[in-house]
């Protein structure tokens, strides 16, 4: 970002809502600021120098010198005030232009959501407020040259000034670093996983191989019980046979004591037969009784 502003000059800032004639003032000289307001009197803490560093930007008084700037109390502060000088955010400004080529104010502290504008609420007094109307927040700056050039300490750096954190325009070195240190553990956790991923590969295809060879170990024993199983039963199939015969004949009239019977009676009756044959061979018969 770019300087808008002469920081040697002294600038009188008035908005849109009441014209270029009602500026910002502080009133008169005193030991301490008072509360600040926009009015019609002239008054020497009317002007104002737009310090520009590190890409933001300090506002100081006339009046005041070097040693307050307009800054807000606290986040929560809506109405800003001069402030003993520091290098914190709530006295820093960024100053952009809108598209009429006026001049947007807001607080590095308060952030986007609030622009510095002007109450509605006060009948006394325009007191400037940080608000989120865009009415009355557009800011012109026109050089005073009557008042001159600021004082040489007022062209001084300050020592040092704070950062904005990652939802402003930019990061603290500090934020930086703790960002770097936060993120470095980080690697040696991912390598330990990505090893204990490998491991946890390894340890499941040895698995599977063992798997493998106890299942093919389990089809082997299957079948060889299997076919000694068979072999038994072929070896044992005969007895089976007879003793399911046996128990056949035991329940049929004709079973086997009827064979037995006949098997007995057969060489009887052959025997007569043979007797009644040689009778009739010897010329007489004779008949059984």
């Amino acid at each position: 970002m770019s300087d808008l502003f002469d920081s040697t000059a002294y600038y009188r800032l008035s908005c849109d809502r009441y014209g270029q004639e009602t500026l910002l003032s502080d009133g008169y000289n005193a030991d301490a600021p008072d509360p600040l307001f926009l009015g019609t009197t002239s008054y020497s803490s009317e002007n104002w120098q737009i310090y520009f560093q590190d890409e933001v930007y300090f506002i100081r008084n006339f009046d005041y010198g070097a040693n307050y700037q307009l800054a807000v109390s606290s986040t929560t502060d809506t109405q800003p005030q001069l402030l003993p000088t520091t290098g914190d955010l709530a006295q820093q400004w960024n100053i952009t232009i809108w598209p009429d080529g006026t001049r947007k104010l807001v607080n590095m502290a308060v952030g986007e959501f609030q622009i510095l504008g002007v109450s509605t609420n006060s009948t006394d007094f325009i007191i400037p407020v940080m608000n989120t109307a865009e009415e009355g927040s557009h800011w012109t700056f026109d050089i005073n040259s009557s008042a001159g050039e600021v004082s040489a300490d007022m062209t001084l750096p300050l020592s040092s000034v704070a950062k904005a954190s990652t939802t402003a325009t930019s990061t603290s070195p500090a934020q930086s670093t703790a960002t770097a240190q936060s993120t470095s553990p980080v690697t040696p956790a991912t390598s330990t996983n990505a090893q204990k991923s490998s491991a946890l590969s390894s340890g499941a295809i040895a698995g599977i191989a063992v798997g493998g060879v106890a299942f093919a170990v389990f089809v082997f024993i299957a079948i060889f019980l299997m076919m000694r199983k068979r072999s038994r039963a072929g070896k044992n199939a005969p007895k089976e046979l007879l003793t399911s015969n046996s128990e056949t004949y035991r329940d049929n009239p004709y079973g086997s004591q009827a064979l037995h019977q006949t098997t007995h009676q057969l060489p009887a009756e052959i025997y007569v037969d043979r007797k009644i044959r040689a009778s009739v061979h010897a010329g007489a018969v004779e008949m059984p009784p």
